[in-house]
């Protein structure tokens, strides 16, 4: 067996953007209230590790956002928008991920706004709180299929926040378009969960029960399997790494055997609190 260096940089960066009718406060310290997460975005932004501007969206984000069409025009049609991006060493990138996100929830209560997580293109759920405990399955990864010569093609965006590669997953026949996606969140879970190793082995023994540990919750008796990795591309805009399961390129019985039997059939679960 051999290993895959990981090559985590020693700075990572995470984005938001704030889409909003009504103007932001010219002190962006005023909507930090509540403690906890506020306090922390307080602490960055007097530091400059933080930064909140005005920032249009660019053609990529209104392009690949996803999101319902409402959303997106909104997105589009904003008198304002206002970009919180964090940065620093991988090893905080997941508590100052959740202080950015949590300083733009409470920028688009105060505004009336919309959030898009500029690194997963996702919208981000409305809410002026953001949970204090950090899931991987809460909104931080987007896994986007696409179609491939008449197979399905699936990807992560997000996991690059993390100092970590894209995982990605390509010739899955498309009755198995959710485990595709399900293999890929279970996939970026053990790579988040390994995140401080240099290197991780180019077989994984990979457990179907770390689905529901993706989303926070109790984990379920699941099965097991065995997945090869190897170094691929990734559909993510501006990432330039990725991990591809080196699986048998269309191969139904690969697909019927062992992540089908392994992995739980679910669209989501609810975190435990």
């Amino acid at each position: 067996m051999t290993t895959l260096p990981l090559h985590v940089p020693d700075t990572v960066a995470s984005g938001f953007l704030v889409s909003a009718d009504d103007p932001p406060p010219s002190d962006v310290s005023t909507v930090l209230t509540g403690g906890g997460l506020a306090d922390l975005a307080r602490e960055l932004l007097d530091r400059s590790a933080m930064t909140v501007r005005a920032h249009s969206p660019t053609a990529e984000w209104l392009a690949r956002s996803g999101g319902s069409s409402g959303h997106l025009r909104r997105l589009r049609n904003a008198r304002h928008h206002m970009l919180i991006r964090v940065q620093g060493p991988p090893d905080d990138a997941p508590r100052h991920a959740q202080a950015a996100r949590q300083t733009a929830r409470l920028l688009a209560a105060a505004t009336g706004g919309l959030v898009v997580d500029v690194d997963s293109h996702q919208v981000v759920g409305i809410s002026d709180a953001e949970p204090a405990r950090f899931v991987l399955g809460e909104g931080w990864i987007g896994v986007f299929v696409t179609e491939e010569r008449g197979l399905v093609r699936a990807d992560t965006w997000g996991m690059h926040r993390f100092g970590l590669p894209e995982v990605a997953v390509r010739g899955a026949p498309y009755g198995h378009l959710l485990t595709a996606a399900n293999l890929l969140r279970v996939l970026a879970f053990r790579l988040f969960s390994e995140r401080r190793e240099k290197a991780i082995p180019d077989t994984l023994f990979v457990d179907g029960s770390d689905l529901l540990r993706f989303w926070g919750a109790r984990p379920l008796p699941a099965g097991r399997f065995t997945v090869a990795l190897a170094r691929g591309d990734t559909t993510c805009p501006d990432c330039h790494r990725a991990l591809e399961v080196a699986s048998a390129h269309g191969a139904d019985d690969w697909w019927d055997d062992k992540p089908g039997r392994a992995l739980p059939k679910l669209l989501s679960a609810r975190p435990e609190p």
